[in-house]
Parts: C-alpha cells; sequence; structure tokens
C-alpha cells in the first residue's frame, strides 16, 4: 500500500457506524446489475438497507454481489456471524453456538464455500477465513474461562469502558442521523449515548437488565489486541435515519421536540438472499484494488500487494474464484466503490490512484467518498487533492459530480446549524461526495477512456504542484505559515504520503496521457525535483523516489541505468558487495531490531500517536531517508550468501504484544552503497512538530529521533538481497514494472489540454478533427467558414453546409468562445475551446442529464429513490415545521444568499432553486397558510406545466425532502386554471432548465420500464423538445 508505516499505538475499533444507512445502488439504473465493493466497509447497515430498498418497485430483481473488505479483521468477523443467523433463524447463547458452527465450517476455503453458506458468502482469500477463524475461536474460548478469568475478564472489560468513555459533557454525535432535523435530536443524542455506555444496550432506561450480564467478546478482540479498544464516539443511534421518528406522521401535530427516547425494539424480518452475493477480504483496502487490478491483467492469483500493514504474506486470491477457467469467476470490476471515510485514514490521492482500473467504463459507475472536513469543505477539498479539483480529475479520469453540476441532492446543511460561523474552521463538518467517470454526461460518447495530452513542460509542472503539496510538511516556512492558523497537531497528525504514493500516482498519469512526449515530461519533472530548495529536507528522499520510479516502471534515472550500475560496480565495488558476481540496479535491504532495544520504547511509541516509521542509510558524509517500508515482529532465515542470499520470515502473529524482533525492509538504488565504505542502516521517526513535541518530552528519544542502528555490515542485523523476503524466484516487483510500463495511450482521438501559466488550472481543450464526410471536404476545400455550435454542456457540432460532426470533451466548454484552426488542403480543423467551470450563467443547457445506457436511462447528477419508501409527514402543525424554513434556505449558497431577487438572477441555477424554495415553502404551508391545489410555471403568461403535490417525503439517506408530485404538461384544455393555483414565474432559460428536470425527476423515481418503442429512444432526445409550444411527455 501506498501509505507511511505508522506505528500502531492503540488503534480504536469501530464495531459500529457512525453515519446513518445509505443506499448503494441509488445511483445505479433499476435494470442493472450491482457489482459493489466496499472498501472500509464498517458494520453492514449499508447493504441491509440496500437490499431493503431493491426489494420492491423495478429494481426488485436486481441481483446484488458485494465484496466487503476491512484492515479490521473483527469487523468482517461479526458481520459474517450476522448474516449467517439472518440466514438461519432471528443473546449470548446464539452467539456462541454460531461461532462454533462457524468454527467447524472454516477449516480450509473447500469445507467453507460447500458448506450451507458458501453459496452467498464466499472469502476471497485463504488468509481471510483463517483470520475469521481464529476470531470466532476467541469469541469461543471465552465461555471456558475458569470462575477466576471470568471475573477479570468482566472486570477488566467494565474498567476499559470505563476508561474509554469520553469525559465530555455534552456528546451528540447521532444527532447528524436526524438530518434536517438535526437540532431537535441534540438532548436525545446525548441521552441515549450516555445510557449505551453506562449498560452496553441501545435503551432508554439507564439501567442494565439482569439477562445482560456477560460481555459481548466481539468487542474485545480486534487490531488493538485482546482489550476493549471501541472507539469513545461510537453510539448505534448513529446508524439510523432518526428524521423518521422526529418528524410528525400523517395525521399528527405532534411537534419534533415532544420526541423522547422509548423503550423499542429493531427487528429484522424476512431477509432474503436469494439474489445477494457477498465477498469478504481481512484486507488493507488498497491492496485489494491494486491486487484485483494486477489479478486481472496477469491473470494470476498471486500477486505482491500485502495483506495488510504489519504483515508479510501478499495477497493470494481463492483459484477457485478468481482462477482463469472459473464460469462464474469473482468480481475484479465494479460499477459501485464505497470508499467509506478512507480519506480521512489513507489521503484523498491514495485511494484516486488506486481505483480507475477497477471501476467499470459506465456512466452510472460511481465511487463514494465521505470524510469530516475541519471547516468548510470548499476550502479544505482542493487540499486534500493535492491541486485545482478540474486539474487532477482529468489526470485521474474521475471528477466529483457535484463539482460540475454545482449542486448536489444531498444535504449536510444541518451540520452548520449547530456551529457558531466563528466555529467553523474548528468544528468538523460530515461530507458524502460522489465522483464519476469524465465525459460521463455525454449521451454521444462511447470511450470513457479518451487519452489527454498535455505539453511536456505543463504536464512537468502540475506534477511538480501536486509534489509540492503532498510533501508541504517538509516546506518548513509554510508548515510555519499554517500553524499560525491552525494547530500543529492537526497539520502533521495525518501525513498519508510517500515517495512511493507519488510515483504510483504517476502510474496513472502515464496510463492516462498520451506516450508521445512521457520520456521528455518526466526528465523536466526529475530536473525540478532534484534542483528544488522548498522542501528542505526533500533531498533526503531524491534516492528513494528514483527507486520507486524505476521499481513501477514510469522513469529510469541515468544513474539506475543497468549498463551505468555495472559500470560502477566494475569500478568501485563496495565492501559488502565483494563477493557479488552482478550487480541489480536495485537492492533490497533487511534492518532486524533486536526486541530488547525496541521494548524500552515501546511505551514512548504507544503515546507518541500516529508516529511515521522510516529508514535511513547513513554514509561519511551522506544522509538518504526511505520512506517505503515494510514491517513485521517475526525472525528471519536466510539462505546462501552473497548475491544468492534469500530470506525469509517466520511472523510473529503476537505482533508488538510477543517476544520476537522487529523486521524491516525496503527498496534502495545500489548506488547507495557506491558513496564511501562505512554505511549504517537506521529505523526513526519521521520529525515533525507533533512527533518531536510528544516523544521528546518522553526522554526515550533523541532530537533525531532515531529507534536503532546498526552497521551495514553486521550480517545478524542486515542483509542486502537481491529481491524481497519471501519472494517468488521471478521478482514480484519487476513484473509490477512490466505491467507499468506498456498501459499506455496512443494520439488518436486525443483532447489536448492548456494549462495557465502556473500550471495549475485547464484553460482550454483543443482537438483536432480530420474531416473526411464527402460533402463537408468539399464545403472545407471551396472556401466555407465552419460554424461551431453548442450541443450540450460537454459538446459542440461543427457545422460545414447540410452536415455536422459532434465533438465532446471531458469537462464543460463555452462553444461562443471558440477558436478554430483551418487546414483546407490537409482538410482538418484544431478546435480550441475555453472550459467553462464557473458557476452560474444562463446557458447551462443540460444541468441535469439523463443518459442512454444499454436499454435504460441512467441520471448523472440525481441519484434514484423509491417515492413509496420515502416517509411522508404532517404539515397540520405548522410550528413543527420550522425546520423547512432552515433547510430551504441553506439550499443556497452566500454568495447565492447575496444575489438581489428578481425575475432573473444571472444564473439559471439559482432560479430554479428559488422557484424549488418556493414551491416547497407554499406546498408546506409556512409561507401562506394553507397550501394551494397546484402550481403553475408560467414564461410570459404563457403555462408552461401545472404541479400537483400530493405529499411531502423525507429523503432519509440524503437528508432532504421530496415532493411527491403529478406534473401536467399545458394544453389547450388547462387553459383555464383554478384560481387555487399559485402562479410562478419563470424566464425562457429556466423554463428550458425545468424541461430537463421534469424528465430527470421523472426518470430517478419512476416504477415502470422503458419499451422499445421509447420516444426517448426512437428520438434520441431527452428531453424531446424545448419548444414551449410543442407537446412533450412528463410523467410521474
Amino acid at each position: 500500500m501506498a501509505h507511511p508505516v505508522l506505528w500502531r499505538g492503540k488503534p480504536f475499533f469501530y464495531p459500529i457506524g457512525n453515519t446513518s444507512a445509505v443506499c448503494l445502488t441509488q445511483d445505479l439504473c433499476p435494470s442493472e446489475k450491482a457489482d459493489v465493493l466496499l472498501l472500509g466497509c464498517g458494520d453492514p447497515r449499508h447493504i441491509l438497507y440496500t437490499v431493503y430498498i431493491n426489494s420492491t418497485g423495478p429494481q426488485a430483481s436486481r441481483k446484488l454481489d458485494f465484496t466487503c473488505c476491512d484492515l479490521e479483521s473483527a469487523v468482517i468477523a461479526r458481520n459474517v456471524i450476522l448474516f449467517t443467523l439472518l440466514a438461519d433463524e432471528a443473546s449470548h447463547v446464539l452467539l456462541i453456538s454460531q461461532c462454533r458452527k462457524l468454527i467447524d465450517l472454516s477449516s480450509d476455503l473447500d469445507n467453507w464455500h460447500n458448506g450451507p453458506y458458501g453459496h452467498f458468502l464466499r472469502m476471497c482469500t485463504k488468509d481471510t477465513l483463517a483470520e475469521l477463524r481464529r476470531l470466532w475461536q476467541l469469541y469461543v474460548k471465552t465461555t471456558t474461562f475458569s470462575p477466576s478469568e471470568t471475573k477479570e475478564f468482566k472486570s477488566t472489560y467494565a474498567a476499559d469502558v470505563k476508561a474509554t468513555k469520553t469525559k465530555t459533557e455534552f456528546v451528540c454525535v447521532s444527532s447528524r442521523a436526524a438530518g434536517p432535523l438535526a437540532m431537535y435530536a441534540l438532548k436525545m443524542a446525548n441521552d441515549h449515548y450516555n445510557i449505551y455506555w453506562e449498560t452496553g444496550i441501545c435503551s432508554s432506561v439507564p439501567k442494565r437488565p439482569s439477562e445482560v450480564s456477560h460481555p459481548n467478546p466481539t468487542l474485545v478482540y480486534s487490531l488493538a489486541g485482546d482489550k476493549f479498544a471501541v472507539h469513545y464516539g461510537t453510539d448505534p443511534l448513529s446508524c439510523f435515519h432518526l428524521a423518521e421518528a422526529l418528524a410528525p406522521a400523517v395525521g399528527s401535530t405532534r411537534h419534533p421536540e415532544q420526541v423522547t427516547l422509548t423503550g423499542r425494539s429493531i427487528c429484522l424480518q424476512d431477509a432474503v438472499f436469494s439474489v445477494v452475493h457477498f465477498s469478504f477480504e481481512g484486507l488493507t483496502q488498497s491492496s485489494l484494488c491494486q491486487a484485483l487490478g494486477y489479478s486481472r491483467t496477469t491473470k494470476s492469483i498471486s500477486t505482491p500487494f500485502s495483506v495488510a500493514p504489519w504483515k508479510s504474506a501478499c495477497i493470494t486470491f481463492d483459484p477457485d474464484a478468481y482462477g482463469t477457467g472459473i464460469q462464474s469467476p469473482a468480481l475484479t470490476t465494479f460499477n459501485i466503490i464505497d470508499t467509506s471515510n478512507l480519506l480521512d485514514h489513507i489521503g484523498m490521492l491514495n485511494i484516486l490512484a488506486v481505483i480507475p482500473p477497477i471501476l467499470q467504463r459506465t456512466p452510472s459507475a460511481t465511487l463514494y467518498m465521505e470524510g469530516l472536513y475541519d471547516g468548510s469543505p470548499a476550502d479544505t477539498f482542493p487540499q486534500q487533492l493535492c491541486g485545482d479539483i478540474a486539474t487532477i480529475g482529468l489526470l485521474f479520469s474521475l471528477i466529483p459530480v457535484s463539482f460540475i453540476s454545482q449542486f448536489t441532492n444531498r444535504s449536510n446543511m444541518h451540520e452548520l446549524m449547530r456551529i457558531a460561523p466563528e466555529d467553523l474552521a474548528h468544528n468538523q463538518i460530515h461530507e458524502r461526495i460522489a465522483w464519476k467517470l469524465l465525459g460521463g454526461p455525454e449521451k454521444d460518447v462511447t470511450d470513457l477512456d479518451q487519452p489527454i495530452g498535455i505539453a511536456p513542460e505543463q504536464l512537468a509542472g502540475v506534477l511538480f504542484n501536486v509534489y509540492l503539496d503532498m510533501f508541504y510538511y517538509q516546506n518548513l516556512a509554510r508548515s510555519m505559515s499554517m500553524m499560525k492558523r491552525i494547530s500543529s497537531s492537526i497539520i502533521f497528525s495525518d501525513i498519508h504520503y510517500h515517495r512511493r504514493s507519488f510515483a504510483e500516482i504517476l502510474g496513472v498519469v502515464k496510463r492516462r496521457v498520451t506516450a508521445d512526449l512521457w520520456t521528455q515530461s518526466m526528465n523536466m519533472l526529475h530536473g525540478k525535483i532534484s534542483g528544488d530548495r522548498t522542501l528542505q529536507i526533500g533531498r533526503n528522499f531524491y534516492l528513494d523516489l528514483c527507486c520507486q520510479l524505476h521499481l513501477l516502471g514510469i522513469f529510469t534515472t541515468d544513474f539506475l541505468s543497468l549498463p551505468k550500475v555495472q559500470e560502477v560496480h566494475r569500478l568501485s565495488r563496495s565492501i559488502v558487495l565483494h563477493n557479488w558476481k552482478t550487480l541489480p540496479q536495485t537492492l533490497c535491504f533487511v534492518l532486524v531490531v533486536p526486541r530488547n532495544r525496541l521494548q524500552p520504547l515501546l511505551p514512548a511509541l504507544n503515546y507518541a500517536g500516529k508516529a511515521v516509521l522510516q529508514c535511513e542509510v547513513k554514509g561519511e558524509k551522506t544522509l538518504q531517508t526511505f520512506s517505503c517500508i515494510k514491517t513485521v515482529f517475526g525472525t528471519v532465515k536466510i539462505s546462501g550468501k552473497g548475491d544468492g542470499k534469500t530470506a525469509t520470515i517466520e511472523e510473529d502473529t503476537t505482533g508488538q504484544y510477543g517476544t520476537s524482533p522487529l523486521v524491516v525492509w525496503f527498496w534502495v538504488p545500489s548506488a547507495v552503497l557506491m558513496n564511501g565504505s562505512r554505511h549504517t542502516v537506521t529505523l526513526s521517526i519521521l520529525s515533525n512538530p507533533a512527533t518531536c513535541m510528544s516523544l521528546v518530552k518522553t526522554r526515550k528519544l533523541g532530537p533525531d529521533l532515531s529507534l536503532f542502528s546498526a552497521d551495514i555490515g553486521d550480517e545478524e542485523l542486515v542483509h542486502i538481497l537481491r529481491q524481497d523476503p519471501d519472494a517468488c524466484p521471478e521478482s514480484l516487483e519487476k513484473k509490477n514494472m512490466q505491467i507499468g510500463s506498456h498501459l499506455m495511450k496512443t494520439s488518436s482521438a486525443c483532447t489536448f489540454v492548456t494549462l495557465d501559466k502556473e500550471c495549475k488550472k485547464p484553460l482550454t481543450f483543443t482537438t483536432r478533427v480530420d474531416i473526411v464526410e464527402p460533402e463537408m471536404k468539399s464545403s472545407l476545400a471551396s472556401g466555407a467558414s465552419p460554424v461551431v455550435n453548442q450541443v450540450s454542456m460537454h459538446s459542440v457540432a461543427i457545422v460545414l453546409g447540410n452536415k455536422s460532426l459532434q465533438l465532446p470533451f471531458p469537462l464543460p466548454v463555452d462553444a461562443k468562445n471558440v477558436k478554430l484552426r483551418i487546414a483546407r488542403k490537409s482538410l482538418y480543423i484544431d478546435v480550441i475551446l475555453p472550459l467553462k467551470l464557473a458557476p452560474g450563467g444562463t446557458d447551462l443547457m443540460d444541468m441535469f442529464p439523463v443518459i442512454p445506457q444499454g436499454s435504460d436511462l441512467a441520471l448523472w447528477n440525481m441519484h434514484r429513490i423509491n417515492l413509496n419508501q420515502c416517509v411522508p409527514f404532517s404539515i397540520a402543525n405548522k410550528k413543527a415545521l420550522s425546520w423547512i424554513d432552515f433547510h430551504t434556505i441553506l439550499m443556497f449558497s452566500e454568495r447565492e444568499r447575496r444575489i438581489p431577487r428578481g425575475l432573473t438572477t444571472g444564473s439559471t441555477l439559482l432560479d430554479v432553486k428559488r422557484t424549488l424554495q418556493s414551491i416547497f415553502r407554499y406546498a408546506s404551508g409556512i409561507a401562506d397558510g394553507e397550501p394551494p391545489l397546484c402550481y403553475g410555471l408560467l414564461e410570459e403568461q404563457a403555462l408552461l406545466v401545472i404541479i400537483f403535490i400530493t405529499d411531502l417525503r423525507l429523503d432519509l439517506t440524503s437528508h432532504a425532502m421530496v415532493a411527491d408530485a403529478w406534473v401536467m404538461p399545458s394544453s389547450a384544455s388547462s387553459e383555464q386554471t383554478s384560481s387555487n393555483m399559485k402562479q410562478l414565474g419563470i424566464a425562457v432559460e429556466e423554463r428550458k432548465a425545468w424541461m430537463h428536470l421534469l424528465v430527470a425527476a421523472t426518470e430517478r423515481c419512476r416504477t415502470w420500464e422503458h419499451k422499445t418503442n421509447c420516444e426517448y429512444r426512437v428520438q434520441s432526445a431527452i428531453p424531446l423538445t424545448l419548444e414551449q409550444q410543442e407537446s412533450y411527455l412528463l410523467l410521474r
């Protein structure tokens, strides 16, 4: 995994989620099979809610396939117990009984897959099954304790719970699950949190029932060992949709403030798994993504990617599921990938670097990220991306949907209501963001992997900017400036990237851009990095970066070329390599840290929190740092000598709680040993203000934060190898390098991107159009001037004579400011278009795209809902609806709220939002008492459409409000309008937007299937027309 190695002090255990359940298939077409990958899956609330949502309507026959991955094996172990219980029958005795049953079934993969659960609960690797079996055995073992052991177990459990519970006076973490009604859930959330941590159950009574006498063993064993390590903010109430309980039910006048906790059980009944398939992985999330892509490309079940941090084993898939020639192979690509809150733990760029190869190429394919933002997401999002959103999107071929649309159907504005403006920078706001492939909104795009071209100097410039942002903490001036505004513990607490991370990002870019000028771009980038002085300690990582670029087949510097290495080895052979016949370009160093040297430092390391480990190779006058290291507790066994030496590691499963030494290994360029004869290898902690302050206080470490050093000639503690420990004869790193070197784009059908002078933001797209159609060739050759028309936000049409040619682009463009370069003899046209990404504007032609996908229709920026499963609420008590005013007001940004009201505002999107606000305020009765019968949208006194609202409902997963409505297009018979119609004036551009919106809103909640004679398909137009006078199809 391309993430720095963190010392595992006291990891928290998250057995229960801290956000409410979402429907994972909400962005798919109703007829589309759901191939879902859950990274950091956590508890199964999202899965169960998705199964419930897909139990009715046109999606009821949808096949659901979930692949679940979590670094915490205890999460997977708990989930398997739950799913097998649901499949069998729906207390402590039942839990232990089920664990014994699972232990009997999990002796090996064949036994499991041939058992009663193997047909729908599959294990992807034997290591996963072995780890789950170990945990189930530990759960059962608690029943065999002696009386004294049982007493100690209970007392330790109770003491850990008491010590873990937060000392904060008021805890309302679960209130965000109430969405727009969160203001009414604050006290209830605090009360429930305290009851849960006092009693261990979800209840309204602050007293544990007598029958609840056993500590839950599934909360005891985790990555933290055999102790209670559940996160102090855990509250099961956070998983549920509390708005349903707070909003007044239909026919009720109850105020949300009258809702209190009551003793109420939650039942799961009739769980149907006939169309649901699960695969489970207890692995590192990004390693699984890389392993899936590797396996699909090489057709191999053995991969070079580690099972998890602090593990020596690599991922090897089950041959019966991932092998070649399998009739129904396991999934290696997915149309839904949910990463939970991984961006908080491994960084946004590390996610984007591994997702593209395994995301299916369809308009509906979606990547979800969610996280907690300190301050405004608009401010912190580019910081997390280490660059401009549009630029990073072009490099990775993925873009946040809301960035293009300038809106989202999911609301988190209720979180702002509980935070004073002056405290915004010090509070965390939860945000869930959907990403989709570039070009997805364009109806005529068939290849969603169109390459892009960038001038070498600009490509080098933008990548260098990303490099500087990824390693900002090595820029002392920038760090000090940030510390004046933000606490150092926040700035340096989450360091997610090292040089391997950057190398893997370059690998993604290499496969994305045209191959023509890659070497030239990398030479320029290499020059910028090697000459940089803004990262004061960046030069210490120079050889680390060069090594990783070479290993991945991205770029090989001159001193790493094989002839150069062999020549240097012949002329100045290092003492430690004197008996090596040939010298490879890179070497693997293995450092053994004796337990007696490490043990006294463990309290200081555990106190330091997220300390980043690294290795240093020091010469008499040189120091090079290597941050891409691997670690495991165990013993090393050496075979052979010289360049034939190999190593195997026998892992100590008890980890830091055992007695084995710590084994660290990492790759270096062989040139590192050519500078001087005396070298030492050191394991140290990355120095930054946060770790320095905490570790120096312990007086266990010096200012260099060195943990252990050994002379490179010490053959007991330092080993130099040609390949990784436990590597097979064919170097997996070499095979990985070969894969990274050949997946490059050709220059055909390429869009050329021009960036600004700072190489940060894209300015224009250029594409060359070869004119091959006879009539268009004749027109061009005869001197006709091409006309460029805007077809959609992402495409234009070149018109010559009576013929036209449509050109799609990855991001919105502005045809009004097009420039053309015409070659009449060579018969081509260069089309140069500026990007149009600024908010606002009056000609946003298709801001609600509905896209043909196979025999179905896909929505690009609006998720689907089942209106029958959206909870209706009463509007009888107007005092109980004040939250609606806040909810509708907060749909506007600060900029939008400052714009004066009028028929038009200069922004079509803002005009639509203001009309929607009026409709919801009148429909709820808070604007003018009794709601009107219907609503008429009028353009210059001409009635466009009549909207009849039957109910207001809660879209629980999105914390939003929706109207269950019927729409009637205007006609001669509807001109006699009712006196009880609320008329809302709209301008021409807003009218066009509404024609798009009503089609998309109809599509998102439809309960029928589109037939082969569907007019959208027959006429290839959605909507059918934008003309006011013509009738068009609108259905509920």
